[in-house]
């Protein structure tokens, strides 16, 4: 076990970026995506190092005015069934101090965290862009927002609207929790990367046609 958690190496990295108005309330925006890592050259003699991801992400905190609140989480989890071979997390929460779009006040930051996760895809080998179906879209669609929203039960979770922009390559997914909470959900929202996802977290009586639109 020790063996492992020093060698560091990593199959996969998810990254997060979650928008709030200010530390310790729920996100209004979460952006996140899944970067397939495994044989890839690492510094460090294999060990996963988050400093790359970071400065990728830099560029978002340009965006927002320089610093601002924000809470940086790295983690790994290793198994042992897979030869100590782990996954890693990266989660960064910005305090913005307002709810985009509905306060003009508050950056949106869409543009600037797609450019970021699209320069982090950059740097690994392109993967097979399969068309994802429909229920593949709603299942990973509700793992979004489980994963933003981790109170929530996905039981809960209630299809509100669907679309697929498929010469684009990406689905919009409404879901919501009857009388708590609305959600949209982009999948696909860095051109040529599946495996991204914008979650809006919608006031219950806002209506939209997809996110990103």
């Amino acid at each position: 076990m020790l063996t492992a958690l020093r060698q560091g190496r990593v199959a996969g990295l998810r990254v997060t970026v979650a928008c709030v108005r200010a530390l310790g309330e729920a996100p209004h925006d979460v952006y996140l995506v899944d970067l397939a890592l495994q044989d890839q050259p690492t510094r460090g003699g294999g060990r996963f190092d988050e400093v790359p991801y970071l400065e990728c992400l830099e560029p978002v905190l340009d965006a927002v005015g320089g610093p601002t609140s924000w809470i940086v989480d790295v983690s790994r989890t290793h198994r042992s069934d897979r030869d100590g071979l782990g996954e890693a997390h990266l989660s960064v929460v910005l305090a913005l101090g307002a709810t985009p779009p509905t306060d003009e006040s508050g950056p949106d930051v869409t543009p600037v965290v797609r450019s970021a996760f699209a320069r982090m895809a950059e740097t690994l080998p392109a993967r097979p862009a399969d068309a994802l179906p429909r229920d593949a879209a709603i299942a990973a669609a509700t793992d979004a927002v489980m994963h933003a929203f981790p109170r929530l039960g996905a039981e809960a979770l209630s299809l509100t609207d669907e679309e697929h922009h498929a010469a684009e390559g990406w689905w919009s997914v409404g879901l919501a929790q009857p009388g708590v909470a609305r959600f949209q959900v982009q999948l696909g929202f860095v051109p040529g990367v599946a495996e991204s996802a914008h979650v809006r977290h919608l006031p219950l009586g806002e209506v939209v046609d997809s996110v990103g639109a």
